[in-house]
């Protein structure tokens, strides 16, 4: 998350966060998502639809297996 929104790692590392308390850095990236539009409640893929749907953007369907 913290790549694909360009956040700053401060004032400790990820690893150290997610080490030391689990519980905190979940909550923390629950609000994060919360305060950037996405809707916990229909989950991730409900949210990438929703976001499609927003931006205008016809869903990719990708073919079967080919050769």
């Amino acid at each position: 998350m913290r790549q694909q929104y360009l956040l700053h790692e401060s004032p400790c590392g990820d690893c150290l966060v997610h080490c030391s308390c689990e519980s905190c850095a979940l909550c923390q990236e629950y609000r994060e998502l919360k305060n950037r539009g996405f809707y916990m409640a229909i989950g991730w893929h409900g949210n990438v639809e929703k976001q499609n749907r927003e931006m205008g953007v016809t869903p990719v369907v990708e073919g079967g297996m080919s050769r």
